[in-house]
């Protein structure tokens, strides 16, 4: 918890995501990480709880060509007068990559060796042509 709590302030960050309106937008804002871990931005673009947006960090002690980081909104507060939008952001993490040797959900190579194939069974009622022509 030391960590996180050396690490609060205020970051000056690009955000990058798709709005309210499915367009795509880039917005230079202050990126506040609290002492408890939580990071809030204002945005004047509007995106909708649950979204994903894209931090990255743009100050000047920075790596040179910082990677974004995924971000979900959380939280998100009505718009203020000053036409920002508060959210709440919670950082993504990427997933595992699944053993090879773990079950599939798709049995597509046991399946194509099975002698069971998706033909039609010889009691399944079928068309006859007449009734197709109707």
């Amino acid at each position: 918890m030391e960590e996180t709590t050396k690490l609060s302030g205020n970051y000056w960050v690009e955000v990058s995501g798709w709005g309210l309106d499915t367009s795509f937008f880039v917005e230079k804002t202050d990126l506040y990480w609290g002492p408890n871990g939580d990071k809030t931005v204002s945005l004047h673009h509007t995106v909708p709880e649950g979204t994903i947006v894209f931090v990255r960090l743009l100050s000047p002690d920075a790596v040179s060509g910082a990677l974004p980081v995924a971000y979900r909104v959380a939280e998100i507060q009505a718009m203020n007068c000053n036409g920002l939008c508060e959210m709440i952001l919670l950082q993504l993490h990427s997933r595992e990559k699944v053993p090879l040797t773990e079950k599939l959900a798709s049995y597509a190579v046991e399946d194509s060796r099975s002698e069971n194939t998706c033909e039609p069974e010889e009691n399944s009622a079928q068309m006859a042509p007449e009734e197709i022509l109707q």
